[in-house]
């Protein structure tokens, strides 16, 4: 969906702004993360990660009901989709099957790792001012001091790489995903990260 790459280009931009020499994913080691989905997309979505970022599950019930041109589509989702590295396993829990394999583009923002600072700098306000998009003044949500970034019709509040809120309406249709328990720097158990033993796996590379 749009409005997903829209919020992930915001992730992107805010994440550029902290990396420094590493491509951490977020720049607290581990945590635990529950978002309320409302809008068109109602639910819940529950992330764990550790190793900042390095491992991650993420944990997605919802319905949703899009109306675009007329039509109704709904859709039922309930899925984990778990990263380690460069491998991933995906579960569809309403149907009982999976798939996993390697994510082929590892690791994305080493291709700035060559900059200076200065040239990171500018190279997110390029990116940002190409999508006509703007960083606006810090907010706090949830106790924390927040970047705010707004791009076509999304926006963000992120704090070192984690996203507490964004909201998005696109062509009619609205998502929002609000943290309601946000807790860092906790012990994961390793076997969150680990895909469940029941559902039988087939291969898919990207």
């Amino acid at each position: 969906m749009k409005i997903t790459i829209l919020t992930n280009l915001l992730l992107l931009i805010s994440f550029w702004s902290y990396s420094q020499d590493d491509a951490n994913r977020y720049l607290v080691k581990s945590g635990y993360i529950e978002y309320e989905l409302t809008g068109s997309t109602k639910g819940f979505k529950k992330v764990w990660w550790d190793d900042y970022g390095d491992k991650e599950r993420i944990e997605t019930k919802s319905s949703s009901e899009v109306k675009l041109f007329g039509m109704v589509q709904n859709e039922e989702e309930h899925s984990i989709h778990i990263t380690k590295g460069d491998k991933f396993w995906h579960v569809n829990l309403l149907e009982g099957t999976g798939i996993k394999g390697t994510e082929e583009y590892y690791e994305p923002v080493y291709f700035t790792e060559d900059m200076t600072d200065e040239e990171k700098k500018q190279f997110e306000e390029d990116i940002l001012n190409a999508f006509g998009g703007e960083r606006l003044a810090p907010e706090r949500y949830l106790g924390y001091t927040c970047e705010v970034i707004q791009v076509m019709g999304a926006r963000s509040w992120i704090y070192k790489g984690v996203v507490l809120k964004s909201t998005a309406n696109l062509l009619g249709v609205e998502v929002n995903e609000t943290a309601v328990k946000f807790d860092e720097n906790i012990k994961i158990p390793d076997s969150t990260f680990e895909p469940p033993a029941d559902i039988e796996f087939s291969e898919q590379s990207f």
